[in-house]
């Protein structure tokens, strides 16, 4: 299976149709090949993983984007051994734009994204928030609770504030859509270097389909 360039026409960046899990441009930083697969340690903002997609041609510094699949851990592949590898059998290799654009979540009715929570962070302290967020990270069972990573593709990586924290006793997982509710606390300091400017603690949570 060979990857489409999906490129920029006249009217802008044009996301090719698929489940794609993005919730940051995703770019390819090593490929191997082997047993018909092609397996890729993609950068997708502040994480680092590796995923084994249908072979296809695709090199260092290409953006894609990628479908969900279950995680494997101890992985044999490509002659290698991976501690963690994400099986995916949805990809595309797209140029800058169209992945900058694909990682973008619609805001919920009524609600913020993450980028305008951030921007307006000191006028909401203590007041309830409501935005539609993509878990990207999960911390179980610290503390007595679970801590979610949230990301909807409202700014870009690199700048600290794409990334927004909730806490929750329910049990969730990498990769769901999530629309959280409740009132945001600011500069929770958790001592250890653990400092959220912004964090949503233990607030209602639907999972989307």
């Amino acid at each position: 299976m060979f990857g489409l360039l999906w490129m920029i026409g006249c009217g802008g960046p044009e996301v090719p149709p698929g489940d794609w899990a993005n919730v940051a441009p995703a770019q390819v930083v090593e490929v191997l090949s082997g047993e018909g697969r092609s397996y890729l340690r993609v950068a997708e903002g502040q994480y680092s993983f590796w995923a084994s997609v249908p072979e296809l041609e695709v090199e260092p510094g290409d953006y894609v984007l990628l479908g969900k699949g279950p995680l494997r851990y101890a992985e044999t592949g490509a002659g290698r051994l991976f501690d963690a590898l994400t099986l995916i059998e949805s990809v595309a290799v797209v140029d800058q734009a169209v992945a900058y654009a694909a990682a973008k979540l619609p805001k919920v009715e009524g609600g913020l994204d993450i980028a305008e929570l951030y921007g307006a962070r000191t006028t909401l302290g203590g007041k309830t928030v409501k935005l539609r967020g993509r878990i990207v990270k999960a911390s179980k069972n610290i503390e007595g609770t679970n801590w979610y990573h949230l990301r909807d593709g409202s700014s870009g990586p690199g700048d600290g504030e794409n990334d927004l924290t909730f806490t929750q006793d329910a049990d969730y997982n990498v990769g769901d859509v999530v629309v959280v509710e409740g009132p945001l606390t600011l500069d929770k300091d958790l001592g250890f270097g653990y400092f959220y400017a912004a964090i949503l603690e233990k607030p209602t949570v639907v999972v989307e389909p």
